[in-house]
């Protein structure tokens, strides 16, 4: 079974929709491939810029102060119920495009999962800017990999991804597709093992 996983690195959700992915996998007696694919919710993000998450919703998307503390509320209560110790005040945004491509530099070695995973943790719980090359050539060093050193390598893959979820009709993250058929938005942990064995047993 092949499962396909959009996400954004600085869409705190995504963090959970691994977590939850990686529960469901543990709890299925199933054979599967995890691909990690490149979703930008905002991929003209400014390169330049190191706001918090809290200043880009103010500044950048038009969140009054109550609506960005309900958000973050919200999701920092759901991140603790998994394990997950979310610090999203100062989570720093990013233009993830460079992340996306490391992501593709991992998969390439099998780490795909490892990095994807060191991207999330260093954005929601680290406050680490994975938008300075810097700090990816850090994360690329923490889970073991070559340095990243073509300039353009996995660019096209990115680019790839981005029209994969288009052809998929994907407009949010994160999605899981399930052998290229059956698309699951967010799904919980429990939604997702239905998925899986009904899945596996329709295979």
């Amino acid at each position: 079974m092949k499962l396909e996983v959009f996400s954004d690195m600085v869409c705190p959700w995504c963090y959970i929709g691994k977590r939850r992915l990686d529960l469901a996998l543990e709890s299925v007696d199933v054979s599967v491939e995890v691909v990690w694919r490149s979703f930008q919710l905002d991929p003209d993000y400014p390169t330049d810029v190191r706001w918090t998450l809290p200043q880009a919703h103010l500044r950048r998307y038009g969140l009054s102060q109550a609506q960005n503390d309900e958000r973050l509320a919200l999701v920092t209560g759901l991140a603790r119920d998994l394990g997950l110790r979310y610090d999203l005040d100062r989570a720093v945004m990013a233009n993830t495009f460079q992340a996306h491509r490391l992501v593709h530099h991992g998969t390439a070695h099998g780490k795909g999962s490892d990095v994807a995973e060191a991207l999330m943790r260093a954005f929601a719980v680290e406050g680490r800017w994975i938008g300075d090359p810097r700090t990816l050539d850090e994360i690329a060093a923490e889970v073991g990999l070559p340095p990243l050193d073509e300039p353009n390598a996995y660019e096209a893959e990115v680019l790839a991804d981005r029209e994969r979820a288009a052809a998929y009709g994907i407009l949010g993250v994160p999605t899981v597709v399930i052998d290229e058929s059956r698309a699951l938005v967010s799904p919980e942990t429990d939604h997702l093992v239905h998925a899986l064995r009904s899945a596996a047993r329709a295979g």
